[in-house]
């Protein structure tokens, strides 16, 4: 989105002295519902990204954190249909309100509890609290912006969300090793434990500019809303649902490979998990000028197969500062791929149909990326690392491959596309 902006500014040099005025038109409450997403960007960063190393610290093995990191997967798709109905019938406040309070009451447990079938159950139960958060979100920023200054809310919106993660990562390889030396010489996996709690109390925060944010619209309830699925959405969900194999395969075990792999340090595991935040950030935002020259489809398989690549690379190499090398380069491709990804099917979509394709969109590449955590953590306990990320960049491959059979524009075999079908 910030990218955009850029090329906007370029467009016309008087943009840029447009935008800063509209920063100063955002409502008292756009700013509460910031506060409340910096919180919860922050606290939830923070807590993914040392849970699940607190799990294998442990003596829980890969084969459990694929299971329990699955089971929230489940858990999101569980609980998505019960949410929209919820947000349809009592607003966007309340379920914006259960997730900042629930959620991080639900991940405590999960510190405290370390019975294997509790943390499955928990983990599912995260996963219901924590969906409502994206089905509440662009609606919560749409209500509190106008057109002449929506882009540049959600572009603040998710510029702090990635700066967030960067952050989180800064704090949660530092903290534990920071406590474990000082005088107090807590553990390591004390020091985690503490930062994980910390981690729920910033989320918890969220919840009092939420309860001061006032939403006086929900979510449209009574209009007739299309059934069948559009033509063009047949064709782009098998590439897609074959993409999510490796977007929900490796990067669920990332830190861990770096840690107990490789053989880094936690402080340097949270500067490389920062560096990768960085590197998706600089992707998204270079992602524009790939696809503006490439077009969407050759863009989407040129970082499909750059993926590839580095997963082969990152395989092949047992050399620390090369590793890093092709993880930083490997999460940059992956990232790169997504904006063109969202943009071909929007732009195939009728605006009546958008929201159906894209909450089927998103339940098949939960419950892709569900399935494929719990078999990466099998075979990773099975094989190791190395066959599995050759396994991932094969399915990479071949997803480029299947976004190649999609068609960019419109054919004539696809004369209703654009008219919208429901169900009478």
């Amino acid at each position: 989105m910030a990218a955009i902006i850029v090329v906007q500014t370029r467009e016309d040099e008087g943009h840029l002295l447009r935008i800063k005025g509209e920063r100063q038109r955002f409502s008292p409450c756009f700013w509460r519902f910031y506060a409340a997403a910096f919180f919860f960007d922050l606290g939830i960063g923070l807590f993914f990204f040392l849970f699940n190393l607190y799990l294998t610290d442990l003596h829980f093995d890969e084969r459990a954190v694929g299971n329990i990191t699955a089971s929230l997967t489940f858990g999101n798709v569980a609980g998505t249909v019960p949410a929209m109905l919820l947000a349809r019938r009592h607003g966007l406040r309340p379920l914006l309100l259960f997730t900042v309070i629930c959620a991080p009451l639900i991940c405590a447990l999960r510190v405290l509890i370390l019975w294997g079938p509790a943390q499955i159950g928990l983990s599912f139960a995260t996963g219901v609290a924590l969906c409502c958060w994206p089905i509440c979100f662009s609606p919560t920023v749409a209500l509190l912006t106008e057109e002449r200054n929506r882009t540049f809310g959600f572009s603040i919106m998710f510029a702090t969300g990635i700066g967030m993660g960067t952050f989180a990562g800064l704090l949660g390889g530092y903290i534990p090793e920071l406590l474990y030396s000082g005088k107090m010489h807590i553990s390591i996996v004390g020091g985690i434990r503490i930062v994980l709690f910390m981690a729920c109390g910033i989320i918890l925060a969220g919840a009092w500019p939420l309860w001061r944010l006032r939403l006086q619209e929900r979510l449209p309830g009574g209009q007739r809303s299309t059934r069948l699925l559009h033509p063009f959405l047949l064709r782009f969900l098998p590439p897609f649902v074959v993409w999510n194999v490796v977007t929900g395969s490796f990067p669920a075990f990332g830190a861990i490979y770096l840690q107990q792999v490789l053989h880094i340090p936690l402080g340097r595991v949270g500067a490389v998990f920062s560096g990768s935040q960085l590197a998706q950030f600089a992707a998204v935002l270079g992602a524009p000028i790939l696809f503006r020259r490439s077009g969407l489809i050759k863009g989407i398989v040129i970082a499909q197969v750059g993926t590839a690549l580095f997963l082969v690379l990152i395989g092949k190499t047992a050399m620390v500062p090369a590793a890093i090398t092709f993880y930083l380069a490997y999460n940059a491709m992956q990232f790169m791929s997504g904006p063109g990804i969202y943009n071909l099917l929007m732009n195939r979509i009728p605006e009546v149909e958008r929201s159906t394709a894209s909450a089927v969109q998103n339940l098949s590449g939960a419950i892709c990326q569900a399935a494929t955590q719990a078999l990466t953590g099998l075979c990773i306990v099975q094989f190791g690392y190395r066959p599995v990320l050759i396994g991932n960049a094969a399915f990479a491959i071949l997803a480029a491959l299947l976004f190649l059979r999609v068609p960019e524009h419109a054919t004539s075999a696809e004369p209703m596309a654009d008219k919208p079908m429901t169900i009478g």
